[in-house]
């Protein structure tokens, strides 16, 4: 999650100088996110203090190489911000394995498809003559620069999303009919959703295939797991999702 979007933002852009220190300020700032969300949950004790103070100074020198060399990206702070405040308000009351924080951070880590793609194009997307000449369409060229952009950064986050609530239905809420059912609807809507999509030449029918297995195995997973009696491991889900982001990332990207 934390690498899929950005190399989805630089793929649809073109790779540029900039995205180095984007990248290293985006992994550098997890870091920071992981080590001050533990901080946090442990009632500030000391001994986890050294590794958060750490990583927030190094995610500050990284960001202010960035934005030297990148004064306009600093305007992603906008919408980043409020992401931070509520993530760190669940670690600092403990609701970091909730919905919302989740949620939240997901959100981020799929905004960071449009921030690579930003850091890698001239002109802004809110000004209307910015979308000429930018790279990236869609297969038909219906949608070009930031709007096959902004697409694109849906359906990711999209995907993501959709796996906070497939591994909760496997771990934390296995057994919970209503996640199950959220779970199955969720992915049965991105079915339909890339369907109609594929079918006016926005996406790729691969693409729109691939969100049917997703549903598909939104549905069977938990169902057997639940048939044989035994949860799914982790590990098989990881490595489940990692594949399946790979072809979420690979079936937008080609024509």
């Amino acid at each position: 999650m934390i690498t899929i979007p950005p190399l989805v933002g630089i793929a649809l852009s073109g790779p540029a100088s900039v995205h180095l220190p984007l990248l290293g300020l985006w992994w550098a700032g997890y870091l920071a996110f992981f080590a001050v969300g533990l901080w946090l949950r442990s009632r500030r004790r000391p001994r986890y203090l050294p590794a958060a103070r750490t990583y927030t100074l190094v995610t500050a020198a990284v960001a202010l190489v960035l934005l030297v060399g990148a004064p306009a990206l600093a305007v992603w702070a906008l919408p980043y911000a409020p992401l931070v405040i509520v993530t760190m308000w669940c670690s600092a009351h403990r609701k970091d394995r909730s919905l919302l924080n989740d949620t939240v951070t997901v959100v981020a880590a799929g905004l960071m498809t449009a921030v690579a793609y930003d850091a890698g194009t001239p002109g802004w997307w809110g000004d209307p003559g910015s979308a000429v000449g930018l790279p990236g369409s869609s297969p038909d060229g219906a949608l070009s620069g930031w709007a096959w952009t902004w697409l694109v950064t849906a359906l990711v986050t999209a995907y993501f999303l959709g796996t906070v609530l497939y591994v909760k239905t496997n771990i934390r809420e296995r057994g919970n009919l209503a996640y199950l059912v959220a779970s199955v609807a969720f992915h049965a809507a991105g079915a339909a959703a890339t369907a109609a999509l594929a079918s006016a030449g926005l996406v790729t029918p691969a693409h729109a295939l691939v969100w049917g297995a997703l549903a598909a195995r939104a549905a069977a997973v938990p169902l057997v797991a639940a048939r044989r009696g035994r949860p799914v491991r982790p590990l098989a889900l990881g490595v489940g999702e990692t594949v399946f982001s790979v072809l979420v990332a690979v079936t937008l990207l080609i024509r």
